[in-house]
């Protein structure tokens, strides 16, 4: 928990000093390079981990993987968390980072896993649901899941709305079982 606090706070002091310097974009930008980075290698967040390897090796690996890709500001921000010590942080403060600027933004992550690729059609309409609890920007996130038949489940933070046929066989499985047959006479 105290990690996550920590995190934070660095990420609220890096989307603050961008936002001064007029390149809160930029670093957005940097930052979903980085997050793509730690996410397609394993070895590069075990590097930022490791207290084998020294602090001023951790830098110069840093500066040659980022030296041409990131600005300076988030290149010094990065250089910072390894003098500090906190390099292992590194992608809970990118994470945060990015959750902090989707809440400056009004955007709005909404995941929708359906049994088959969606149509556009199909897009518009989740699209329009969503409009309906969220004022604002929405970043539509697909997944497919064959189980569940057809239909859909959309989460929004912590609200869930499942119209998935598996939903709807299973409730009505219940119904049937929870009631008798009774023949009329």
């Amino acid at each position: 928990m105290a990690s996550k606090r920590v995190s934070s706070r660095y990420a609220k002091a890096l989307l603050g000093l961008a936002s001064d310097r007029n390149e809160l974009d930029l670093v957005e930008s940097e930052l979903h390079t980085i997050s793509s980075l730690i996410e397609a290698s394993r070895e590069f967040e075990m590097l930022l981990a490791s207290p084998i390897v020294k602090p001023h090796k951790k830098k110069a690996v840093l500066e040659a993987i980022f030296k041409d890709g990131l600005s300076e500001l988030t290149l010094g921000f990065i250089n910072i968390l390894v003098t500090k010590g906190r390099e292992a942080l590194l992608p809970t403060i990118v994470e945060e980072a990015l959750a902090q600027i989707r809440i400056i933004k009004n955007i709005q992550i909404a995941e929708v896993c359906s049994a088959t690729q969606l149509d556009d059609s199909s897009r518009e309409k989740i699209l329009a649901e969503v409009a309906k609890l969220h004022d604002g920007e929405v970043d539509l996130k697909e997944t497919v899941d064959p189980t569940l038949l057809g239909g859909y489940i959309l989460t929004l933070d912590d609200k869930q709305i499942d119209a998935s046929l598996k939903r709807q066989l299973s409730t009505l499985r219940r119904k049937l079982s929870e009631h008798d047959y009774e023949p009329e006479l």
